[in-house]
């Protein structure tokens, strides 16, 4: 059953904007090859941290809202944790 989702991810400031558009778009790639469907994506840009993650005080922000497996939402879980510039995230569902 695919339940909707929205998802922050914060992707870290080391990376030049455009790059952190194409972290975004992996993300969003692995979903899709997971059976999933993005529904709507916001870019938020470079904002300050409300406090310090891993020594960075600011982040990219990326608000994906998606359909998707609950089952898989483990797998997605693990993908942000394995994501080497992912320095935050969530997911809710919708």
């Amino acid at each position: 059953m695919l339940n909707k989702y929205e998802s922050m991810v914060v992707i870290t400031p080391t990376l030049s904007e455009e790059n952190a558009k194409k972290e975004n778009e992996s993300i969003k790639n692995f979903i899709k090859e997971n059976d999933g469907e993005i529904l709507n994506s916001d870019e938020w840009g470079k904002k300050r941290l409300a406090y310090q993650i891993n020594k960075f005080k600011e982040g990219y922000y990326f608000i994906n809202y998606f359909t998707f497996d609950a089952s898989k939402v483990t797998k997605l879980d693990r993908f942000y944790k394995l994501h080497e510039y992912v320095i935050r995230y969530n997911i809710l569902t919708k």
